[in-house]
């Protein structure tokens, strides 16, 4: 894209973050975070015990993988860094908060069976205790999605690729691996993390940044 106003670039997504986030906080000020989780766990259907558990790791990391690979192919150096970068500060970012801040905060499952009240757990689906604030998922997916769109122009697909991050956030509610506030702090510090990233790399005017990785032989040569 001509323009370097993010905004103006991929507002599709920012409208799609800007929805999730705000319902996700209103039920939560709403119900609490306790009774929120407990009534998001009430329903449940084959279909998405088994969806959602598939779809919110390969959402993520095997899609980053993807994503990598189809830039490296596609795209040029500035897109490989808005999801590199953005990623490996992100991601210390959060193993430090996580670590240091809300060590002692547990996961939903863990935190309601010492509680004594039971949840729905999909079969075979390992428990973790630890570390849920904030959701390393959801900001994963946060920054995929918006490195996706970066690459498109046009705006219903970037609706539909800005999807993919709520959609990542409710499978971490839907499985009991995090709460909802879990997956909006998740979400935060990937959306500004990647914000920052993006204009400061867009600001260094580097010509190498905005060529192809991988130079392609065109069908003449």
């Amino acid at each position: 894209m001509n323009s370097k106003d993010l905004i103006q670039n991929i507002w599709p997504f920012f409208i799609v973050f800007f929805c999730y986030n705000f319902i996700a906080l209103a039920m939560t000020q709403y119900f609490g975070r306790d009774d929120f989780h407990l009534i998001v766990n009430q329903f449940h259907t084959p279909f998405l015990d088994t969806f959602f558990k598939f779809y919110t790791d390969y959402g993520t990391t095997g899609f980053l993988f993807v994503l990598i690979t189809y830039i490296a192919y596609k795209s040029n150096w500035i897109t490989l860094g808005y999801a590199l970068i953005t990623e490996g500060i992100a991601s210390l970012i959060n193993t430090l908060v996580k670590k240091t801040y809300f060590k002692h905060v547990h996961r939903p499952s863990y935190y309601f069976n010492q509680k004594h009240i039971d949840l729905y757990l999909i079969e075979g689906d390992r428990l973790q205790i630890p570390y849920t604030f904030p959701s390393g998922h959801t900001l994963l997916a946060v920054i995929i999605a918006m490195t996706l769109c970066t690459m498109i122009k046009n705006r219903v697909l970037q609706f539909i690729i800005a999807l993919h991050f709520p959609l990542i956030a409710f499978s971490r509610i839907y499985l009991s691996k995090h709460f909802a506030i879990d997956t909006i702090g998740g979400a935060m510090l990937g959306f500004f993390t990647f914000i920052l990233v993006y204009y400061i790399l867009n600001n260094l005017n580097k010509d190498f940044l905005y060529k192809p990785i991988i130079k392609r032989k065109n069908a003449a040569g």
